[in-house]
C-alpha cells in the first residue's frame, strides 16, 4: 500500500497519508495536525487522489474514451475542454 499526499485549497492544506498509516495535516506546509485515526480525513484524501488520477488519465487519453458515450454527451464534452483552453 502506498501513501498519499494530496493538496486541496490552492495548496493550504496537504493531507499526507503515509503507507505505515500515520496522516497527518499540512497548513502552508507547516505541521498542523496529526489525523491518525480520523478515517474520514484519510478516505476523503484517498478518494480525491483517486478522482484527480482518473481525471488526469482521461485528459492524457484525448477523445479516445468517447467512443461510447453518446453523441450529445460527446459535444458537451468537447465544448467543456475547449472552454478550458
Amino acid at each position: 500500500m502506498s501513501g498519499v499526499n494530496i493538496s486541496i485549497c490552492d495548496g493550504k492544506y496537504t493531507v499526507i497519508q503515509a503507507p505505515t498509516g500515520t496522516t497527518r495535516v499540512l497548513r502552508y506546509g507547516e505541521e498542523w495536525r496529526d489525523v491518525t485515526g480520523d478515517n474520514v480525513i484519510g478516505g476523503l484524501a484517498w478518494e480525491l487522489q483517486e478522482a484527480r488520477d482518473r481525471i488526469k488519465r482521461l485528459e492524457e487519453a484525448g477523445d479516445a474514451h468517447l467512443e461510447w458515450v453518446p453523441v450529445s454527451f460527446q459535444a458537451a464534452w468537447r465544448k467543456a475542454k475547449e472552454a478550458k483552453l
